[in-house]
């Protein structure tokens, strides 16, 4: 049961900050201030407001000579509801409705002198409906009826969206009920398993917006925030069935959309009507009626889904108060494929998956005097689940809860117009280890253990036991005010965010991760251990991270949890404009203000140890005070017939930093309470053991090399390093009041770094923001039927990415009396004399040393030992970095860069009886051809990201190049170049409605990566190519996301060719600087084994990256029993054709050059298994093989 949060109570060491404005959007808003000031003081008609949960209808009256009516009178009326508002027109002949609820409206225009006119039109959500009359001299007895088109050109706005209804939703197939599938048809757009992004989002989807991953897309339902502020997407899922309508908008954004830079889903839910209605369904599917999911020789996975469930709305009381209530229920059984390569692949097999998940939804509208609408909603989600976040067979069971309140205002009074949203909601999910005893593969293994990108993982899991929990309570205001001819826009918005966690990651057992090349595979294939290199025991032990067993975020209590608390506090106000310089065009402008706290940690006091090894490094963390976003934008209908628009615009969007990016920079800033999760690295390569820092001291691994400095076999070590983590987690119990031993400026105080990963806030911090723009066309080509283009760019800047500041291992900073002073310790070892000639050298070469040696003595970078060479050897490393006496000095900066440029098209058409045989038609085509590129990315210190998902710049990647972080700029692992979408429905004579859905997506791309070569101390002489210090590297001459983007399956091998020719078995630039020196020959590099590794070639048949191809339809059938019942039976078909589709973000192609099955230079179409797409978590299942569902709906 969720408990009551409390508001942390700060420490003494909390000190208000000192302002910290950044005036980078100073001078932008004050040419923005100049800018409305000149439309205001400029002639034009009245525009609409629209908010994020309402849409409106406005217009513009004249006479048969166009002269503009003062003083018509406006009556519209919803034909659901019966409410009716009134309204005149005003100098300008310009009318406006402020905000109304989606839906079907009748404007009815009356004036002196004139015969009436009656329009009939749909409000969308997000959109204004244009309704101009043109008023005829007459009697009033005399009606003109005029029906509005169910399409129009959008005239008013500069906005790239859409807009997609509840009949749209409910005929078209949508695969699992996941009404964000639908979000797919709209261009650029892809929908993302969100349990990519963390362990217990199984069951949730996000909309990837633009190439960005999706995390950070603003969702809201009702005009209430219902995004995930931890770890991105959404808290709940929406029923299908409860949803009117959804927006999405990608760009020109609407002044009053929150924190977003990638676009925003809008949703609004369905209320009730005068007359009662309601629907009751059952679907259903079943492996035995759809084609095998991916699997091994010989072995079945049943699977089996039912969901079911209705909703009823009707009025309480006739025009003044509705009810709607939604509930809806899914049972899924599945037998899991987990997929394992060679040389692993006698480990392939399944777990069983069960998923439930539970919706409720319930609301009531209320018509008050005086045209006040009122609600309330109430919706309850729930779903639980067996899962494995992408780990093999490291399976684990979760669930989450989310409950959220909504009420909400609308009204007018006189020119002004309101719309008041109060949201609370609150969010459980905890998660739990279920492997240990399942009797899968080494279930019971002290170890959690991932054999490279073979797909075999397993041991207990590594994200489990976790408990995490948040509330956001929010009020927002949306006003408008008539004023002359313009409307004056403003509003604010503001959201109390807390959050509590206990995520003691690793806790159950240590992570060992070795990769598999031709190194590890030579070594398994000796033993000692049965099976050789097919048996995971016998590989080294390459990459081990422990955990101290604890978790808390913070150490105040809150939720009844004993720490972990932590809040957030967001204000946001607007101020805006929309004017008409003429009847047919439209300008909008509008400045936003957003201050975001909590997110910076800006309340923590200095660090002056931070500061002692370089001066503003340990300064307080500056808080974002002056994040002002302006924006501009214009729609023209150059006709004026309303047929044709030319719609552009430009503004600036802030971005919302969740969580997850910097979860530990608490845990390092805190000096009291010793709650915090720790998970230092053990082992960083074969034989390169780092100090673990506990409480009056540290602990010494043992366990990453053979006692003759050699690599030593996984079942060798597995008890001696579970036995180490259990000594480690001993030493760090749970005390509120101890110090805390994470705390950086202690570990400096001891000579030891803070760990490899970047957690730490850079000072200079700044909110990420995006300059979005776009120039576009829509035009009616026939009556029903709109065709849009739009130029669309969004440059995103200040995005976190990781820096060593003290750039370790970076060849500027060559110490060469400290290499002197390693080779000759070195030599003396090998008792070759104490000099560092030449001679020297090869005394210990003959004796068998290998560059790890040297570099076990200093002749290297800190990043090996995670602290400075000078307290373990007494003299500082060759390559120390800026300051000698520092560690390595990991920080998240405000540097990263991307760019989305695309071409956006879209056909949409909307036709009654458009030929024969075909009743009604409605359809939508969608075209993107874009390229998003981005800095690239790694997470942790090996190197470039192993998984697509560890890339995301909004996960806080590492930089690639930590001198230059932009080098290998270069398409984004979500890239797409092309991306078709196409969707409809047609009913059919006899009651018969036939629907599709189709995607076909051009391939992801990867990149060309150099893997470490995990042989010791020492890697920057073997995979750094730039001399910056980090190792891993992107093979030389290429950049970021090249494979599949000029370097395919066609032609790899001439690429690595050349890289095997001209940089393998060649010094790097730390080499080069021995060289140069004088220290050492290339020779003697080479028979130290310090100079670049050769990459295997690609096997005849390596198969490159896929395309995305997915055909869904359905057929259905309606039979009315009754006057007002309907009987539909329907089957739905997703993937009619069985497409096979591989290399989804999840589990695609990998760019380590390993030569392994799963790398893009070792895998041919028999081995390309493991990347196929099967079932995905929930109820997503994009590309997954063909499933048949049969479906009954009864409506009334």
């Amino acid at each position: 049961m969720i408990q009551n949060e409390e508001v942390p109570q700060r420490s003494p060491e909390f000190s208000a900050p000192a302002s910290a404005v950044t005036g980078d959007s100073l001078t932008l808003s004050r040419i923005f201030a100049l800018l409305v000031m000149v439309l205001l003081n400029m002639g034009g008609m009245l525009f609409a407001q629209t908010t994020a949960a309402t849409g409106s209808i406005a217009g513009v009256v004249r006479d048969p000579s166009k002269a503009v009516v003062v003083g018509a009178r406006i009556q519209i009326t919803n034909l659901g509801t019966g409410r009716v508002m009134e309204l005149t027109t005003n100098f300008s002949g310009a009318f406006n409705s402020g905000g109304l609820i989606p839906g079907e409206y009748r404007t009815h225009i009356t004036a002196r002198g004139f015969k009436p006119v009656e329009v009939l039109s749909t409000v969308l959500v997000g959109n204004i409906a244009t309704v101009n009359a043109d008023l005829a001299i007459g009697d009033a007895s005399q009606l003109i009826e005029v029906e509005g088109s169910a399409l129009q050109v959008n005239t008013e706005q500069p906005a790239v969206q859409g807009v997609l209804n509840q009949e749209q939703i409910e005929n078209m197939p949508v695969n699992g009920r996941n009404f964000l599938d639908l979000a797919q048809l709209e261009p650029g757009v892809q929908i993302q398993d969100a349990s990519d992004f963390s362990s217990g989002k199984d069951g949730y989807s996000s909309v990837s917006f633009g190439g960005r991953f999706g995390r950070t897309a603003r969702i809201e339902a009702d005009g209430i925030d219902l995004s995930d502020e931890i770890f991105g997407s959404t808290t709940a899922n929406i029923p299908a069935s409860g949803i009117q309508e959804f927006q999405l908008s990608q760009s020109s954004l609407d002044v009053s959309t929150e924190l977003t830079t990638s676009g925003a889903i809008n949703v609004t839910t369905r209320s009730g009507t005068n007359d009662l209605h309601g629907e009751a369904f059952g679907f259903f599917r079943d492996s035995s009626m759809a084609a095998a999911l991916p699997a091994s020789p010989g072995l079945f996975e049943p699977f089996q889904r039912s969901q079911y469930g209705g909703n009823l709305g009707g009025p309480i009381i006739k025009n003044k108060v509705f009810y709607f209530i939604d509930a809806e229920r899914t049972l899924q059984h599945e037998q899991a494929p987990v997929l394992v390569a060679a040389p692993f692949q006698q480990y392939s097999g399944s777990f069983n998956a069960p998923f439930r998940e539970n919706n409720l939804m319930a609301r009531a509208d209320y018509q008050l005097p005086k045209s006040i609408r009122a609600f309330y909603r109430f919706s309850y989600f729930q779903n639980s689940f067996v899962a494995n976040g992408g780990a093999g067979f490291s399976i684990y069971t979760g669930k989450n809860v989310t409950r959220s309140h909504v009420a909400g205002f609308d009204f007018n009074t006189g020119s002004l117009s309101h719309s008041i949203r109060f949201g609370y909601l609150k969010t459980e999910r905890n998660i739990s280890d279920a492997n240990q005893g399942s009797g899968l593969p080494l279930s019971n293994y002290p170890l959690n253990i991932q054999m490279g990108n073979t797909g075999l993982v397993t041991g207990p899991n590594s994200f489990a036991p976790q408990q995490i929990l948040q509330s956001d309570r929010q009020v927002k205001y949306d006003g408008s005010k008539t004023a002359g001819a313009h409307v004056i826009r403003y509003g604010f918005d503001f959201n109390r965010i807390i959050g509590a966690a206990v995520v003691p990651l690793g806790s159950l057992a240590p992570s060992l991760v070795t990769n598999i090349g031709p190194f590890e595979e030579s070594f398994a294939q000796a033993g000692p251990f049965p099976g050789g290199d097919t048996n995971p025991l016998n590989y080294p032990v390459e990459f081990v991270t422990l955990s101290n067993g604890l978790g808390y975020l913070t150490p105040y209590p809150g939720f009844g949890l004993p720490a972990g608390n932590f809040p957030y506090d967001r204000f946001a106000a607007y101020l805006g404009g929309i004017s008409k310089w003429k009847r047919n065009l439209t300008v909008t402008y509008g400045l936003r203000y957003v201050r975001d706290t909590g997110r910076s940690d800006s309340e923590f006091a200095p660090v002056p140890q931070l500061n002692a090894l370089l001066p503003g490094l340990g300064d307080r963390v500056q808080q974002p005070n002056a994040s002002f976003a302006p924006q501009v934008g214009f729609a023209w209908d150059p006709t004026g017939t309303g047929k044709t628009a030319i719609r552009g615009g430009i503004g600036l969007f802030y971005e919302n930093v969740l969580t997850t990016v910097a979860p530990n920079d608490p845990v390092l800033r805190t000096r009291v309470g010793d709650v915090f999760l720790k998970t230092p690295t053990g082992c960083n390569g074969a034989g390169t053991p780092l100090p673990v820092p506990v409480s009056g001291g540290v602990l010494q691994p043992t366990f990453c090399g053979s006692t003759t400095g050699g690599p030593v076999a996984i079942g060798a070590a597995d008890n001696q390093i579970a036995a180490f983590q259990r000594l480690y987690q001993a030493s760090s119990p749970l005390n509120l009041m101890a110090p805390n031993p994470n705390f950086v400026g202690s570990l400096l105080d001891q000579g030891l770094g803070f760990g490899l990963v970047p957690l730490m806030l850079d000072p200079n911090y700044r909110t990420p923001r995006s300059v979005e723009m776009n120039i576009g066309v829509q035009r009616e080509i026939h009556p029903g039927i709109i065709f849009s283009a739009d130029l669309v760019r969004n440059v995103q800047t200040h995005y976190l990415i990781g820096i060593d500041e003290n750039h370790a291992g970076d060849v500027r900073y060559f110490d060469k009396a400290s290499a002197v002073r390693a080779i000759s310790e070195t030599n003396q070892s090998f008792h070759c004399g104490s000099s560092a000639d030449s001679n020297s050298i090869q005394c210990a070469v003959a004796a068998g040393a290998q560059m790890t040696d040297y570099a076990g003595h200093g002749l290297t970078s800190s990043t090996d030992f995670d602290q400075p060479c000078g307290v373990l050897f007494g003299y500082p490393c060759a390559f120390p970095g800026i300051n000698p006496n520092a560690p390595p000095l990991p920080f998240l900066e405000s540097v990263g860069r991307s760019v989305y440029n695309a071409l956006q098209t879209k056909l949409t058409g909307n036709l009654q009886h458009p030929f024969g045989g075909v009743q009604a038609l409605y359809f939508q085509v969608s075209y993107a051809l874009s390229r998003f590129e981005n800095d690239g990315g790694a997470w942790g210190p090996s190197g470039a990201a192993a998984t697509a998902v560890l890339a995301d710049q909004d996960f806080g990647p590492q930089a690639l190049d930590y001198a230059n972080p932009h080098r290998y700029f270069g398409p984004s692992v979500l890239d797409r170049t092309h991306q078709l979408s196409f969707g409809g429905y047609a009913d059919l004579p006899r009651g018969f409605q036939l629907s599709v859905i189709g995607h076909f997506w051009s391939p992801l791309s990867t990149s060309l990566v150099v893997p470490n070569t995990n042989l010791g101390p020492g890697e920057i002489f073997r995979t750094d190519f730039t001399g910056d210090g980090t190792v891993q590297d992107l093979l030389p001459g290429t950049h970021w996301g090249n494979f599949d983007r000029g370097i395919d399956a066609s032609n790899i091998n001439k690429v690595i060719a050349n890289y095997n020719n001209t940089y393998a078995n060649q010094a790097t630039p730390a080499g080069s600087v021995l060289i140069q020196s004088g220290l050492f020959t290339l020779s003697q590099l080479r028979a130290l084994g310090a100079v670049a590794p050769s990459v295997p070639l690609a096997p005849p048949g390596q198969v490159n990256l896929s395309w995305l191809r997915a055909f869904d339809a359905k057929i259905s059938w309606s039979c009315k029993i009754r006057e007002r019942v309907a009987l539909q039976p329907g089957v739905g078909f997703y993937n009619v054709f069985n497409f096979a589709n591989f290399d989804l973000p999840g589990a695609a192609l990998n760019g380590l050059l390993t030569g392994t099955a799963g790398q893009i230079n070792g895998t041919t179409r028999a081995g390309h298994y493991v990347d196929r797409v099967g079932v995905g978590t929930g109820v997503y299942a994009l590309g997954a093989p063909r499933q048949i569902e049969f479906q009954l709906r009864v409506t009334f």
